[in-house]
């Protein structure tokens, strides 16, 4: 009997051991973007047909993405920075004010104003969130198997239920997310933010032997991606900037600018970037972003907020500005809306 009862405390103890030492699960954490830029001409005035503004278009596809040990899918998120409409008229003046694009299509929710129109009475937040929950426990594989009909949407019911705008850029982002993908052990949450910064200047009519000057758009799109331990460290993160400058029109509303060019964000580019020559550090801009990332791990956020930074946006810190001496105002601040976002991971 003390024998039985001897061995019966010591299988009790060892289901517990075993227990508290089961490792937590480890996932692959990433995140892929797709730009597209679209842009049509300004027409004059013909007869009674009124003069129609020429305008750039700017869509960046965000996919975040978690992964477990077998490649399928645990958790995913779709959002877009969409600005569009970026107005300029046969004069070359601007027809938009660029400081009312502040939100991406996930962000604005019902305001977007899909529903009425959607054939499933479905906003856009809600069709993203349906998809993104529809490829869990899926593989790359089997998402990039998903049919699309020629314009990009599903063909599938199961999908068409939940998510009738078009995912072909949806599962191309994904695919650059589940590349990009990058193991982390320890993690307790993940999170990713975008932040929207358009900026604009009007056609210049020549003077003189002044020539004229084209009018432009720019658009940059802060990506952050963040994994948190329990304690609200930071075990990873990534920035890069989708940015899409000197989208340009003449006086008379032409385009000046190919959209088709605009593929790559900052990171992507690499060394084709073309920053090191210019940099007082002789460092590229995918390299000073990498510096500032693992720069701050181990930080929590109110260690990062306490980062010091000029009236120009760049780190004042020594330590900092031997590797990065670009502005960082704007991944703080990125930063920031990540670890808001952040979920928990289990």
């Amino acid at each position: 009997m003390k024998k039985v009862l001897v061995s019966l405390i010591t299988l009790v103890m060892l289901t517990v051991a075993l227990t508290g030492c089961t490792p937590a699960a480890v996932y692959k954490y990433g995140v892929g973007t797709v730009i597209a830029v679209s842009g049509s001409a300004a027409v004059p005035a013909a007869g009674e047909v009124a003069a129609k503004d020429g305008k750039y278009g700017v869509n960046v596809d965000i996919v975040s993405v978690v992964l477990d040990s077998k490649g399928k899918v645990v958790s995913a998120t779709w959002d877009i920075a969409q600005t569009s409409n970026l107005k300029f008229t046969v004069e070359g003046a601007l027809n938009a004010d660029p400081a009312s694009y502040t939100k991406t299509k996930f962000e604005k929710g019902a305001d977007y104003g899909m529903k009425a129109a959607s054939p499933i009475g479905k906003e856009w937040f809600e069709q993203s969130t349906f998809l993104t929950d529809y490829v869990v426990g899926m593989t790359a594989e089997e998402v990039a198997a998903i049919a699309l009909s020629e314009t990009g949407e599903a063909t599938s019911t199961d999908i068409l239920a939940g998510t009738t705008v078009g995912i072909d850029s949806f599962k191309e982002a994904f695919a650059k997310a589940v590349a990009n993908a990058v193991e982390t052990k320890k993690v307790a949450k993940y999170g990713v933010a975008t932040m929207i910064a358009v900026s604009g200047a009007a056609a210049v009519p020549a003077a003189g032997e002044v020539a004229a000057k084209d009018g432009k758009y720019g658009v940059n799109i802060d990506i952050v991606k963040v994994t948190l331990d329990k304690d609200g460290k930071i075990l990873t993160v990534s920035w890069d900037i989708a940015q899409t400058s000197n989208l340009k029109f003449t006086v008379e509303g032409a385009l000046n600018a190919d959209p088709a060019s605009y593929t790559k964000t900052k990171f992507e580019k690499g060394a084709d970037y073309g920053m090191k020559a210019a940099s007082p550090i002789g460092k590229e801009w995918f390299e000073q972003s990498t510096f500032l990332c693992d720069f701050v791990v181990g930080m929590k956020l109110a260690d990062v907020q306490a980062i010091a930074v000029s009236e120009t946006g760049e780190a004042t810190s020594a330590d900092i500005l031997v590797g990065t001496t670009v502005g960082i105002d704007t991944f703080i601040a990125t930063l920031e809306k990540a670890i808001a976002n952040a979920v928990e991971v289990k």
